[in-house]
């Protein structure tokens, strides 16, 4: 039988070495050990905004391909994006949240496309101090310093230069407007359209109310028709602009419609085709006018799904560029309190795809790189200039 001294030592040893295990395990799950940073993803594959949901991840896992390529964090570390798809619903994506709140591996988070989601998912990523980039929600005050940024690109900045630019070139005497009246990103973005005409002269017939769950449009069309509009804007989620637009259309509207960006996605082209014809709307990414590093993520993006990226598809890549140019500057030990340190210190970027941008209380500005396109009826993107049309 071993004597107490030889026990003693014995479980000591077992106990240092049972210790040193925890260590390096806790260290492998932060990341910085193994050479993997994770960084949470709630994602919109699916649910009433899978169309964006899909461009907007493209480009975020195109951004994390590229950087992990040219060993962007350096020392061979790279970064994993944890994918848990929300489906941009506020229970569901709140749930997500939590999961990644628990996995004190994940350093930082991305999401939300629809502003009632990120209202109910920063709280939890908050509270666990996990930075959190909103990605596609537009309703004003949703950054948050220091564990809530933006790089959102406002539509409201420019939603107001196309409603200058249609009164200076199309000149219409009245204009009627449809929203989402539950939806508080989009009664923001309507404010700003309103914000963009009031002043110059023309009209306003009215607004007319939808509602996010809505999904027949003919009553809501007949009402615009009814206020005899010579534009009408439309400030409403994609199906729903879509639609809306389908059933203007379809009663023989032939005024200028003007919407969002929301309509500038390939799979809205796909669900509605040459209905969205000489239709404007707004984006701060078109690749006919990128800037050299934004015209090199777009020759990216085609070869690998074939398709030009969309202002959705930008945006996903630089809030992935963002979060990994974040890690990058925590320096060898990223973790959440140092990413966060890391988002706080970011004032400005240049050489980013929207060109020179500044962020203002962790909110993404670029306004040089606003432009006015539309679809042709073959399906491509260009810009937009008024085409004649007049109302019924």
């Amino acid at each position: 039988m071993a004597r107490p001294t030889v026990r003693r030592r014995r479980r000591a040893a077992l106990a240092v070495a049972t210790a040193a295990s925890l260590l390096l395990a806790a260290a492998c799950d932060s990341g910085t050990q193994s050479g993997e940073i994770k960084i949470g993803f709630i994602t919109a594959t699916t649910g009433p905004v899978a169309f964006a949901g899909q461009t907007f991840g493209n480009g975020t896992q195109l951004a994390i391909d590229q950087l992990n390529q040219e060993d962007y964090l350096g020392g061979g570390r790279k970064i994993k994006l944890v994918r848990k798809e929300g489906a941009e619903n506020p229970a569901r994506a709140v749930e997500q949240a939590k999961q990644l709140a628990g996995d004190q591996g994940v350093v930082g988070a991305i999401c939300c496309i629809l502003s009632p989601v990120a209202g109910a998912v920063k709280p939890i990523t908050s509270a666990a101090k996990l930075p959190l980039d909103i990605y596609g929600a537009t309703d004003l005050g949703l950054e948050d310093p220091p564990y809530v940024v933006r790089t959102t690109t406002l539509p409201q900045d420019a939603n107001r230069s196309l409603a200058r630019k249609v009164v200076a070139q199309a000149k219409p005497a009245s204009v009627a407007y449809a929203v989402t009246q539950d939806n508080s990103g989009w009664v923001s973005q309507l404010k700003s359209f309103q914000e963009g005409f009031a002043g110059t002269g023309v009209r306003d017939l009215g607004t007319v109310n939808t509602l996010a769950a809505q999904t027949d449009f003919s009553g809501a069309a007949g009402q615009l028709m009814a206020k005899n509009p010579e534009a009408v804007v439309i400030a409403a989620l994609q199906q729903s602009s879509i639609s809306l637009i389908k059933a203007l259309r379809s009663r023989g509207y032939r005024g200028l419609i003007v919407t969002a960006e929301t309509i500038g996605s390939p799979g809205a082209f796909k669900a509605a085709g040459q209905t969205l014809a000489d239709v404007p709307f707004p984006v701060y990414f078109f690749a006919g006018k990128a800037s050299a590093q934004g015209q090199k993520f777009a020759q990216s993006y085609k070869a690998k799904y074939g398709t030009d990226p969309d202002d959705y598809a930008a945006q996903g890549y630089m809030a992935a560029y963002m979060m990994a140019t974040a890690a990058k500057n925590a320096g060898k030990d990223v973790t959440r309190e140092s990413v966060t340190k890391a988002l706080s210190n970011i004032k400005s970027l240049d050489g980013t795809i929207y060109g020179s941008v500044r962020f203002e209380n962790g909110q993404l500005h670029a306004p040089d790189s606003i432009v006015h396109i539309t679809w042709t009826k073959d399906g491509r993107q260009t810009e937009w200039t008024p085409s004649g049309r007049s109302a019924s």
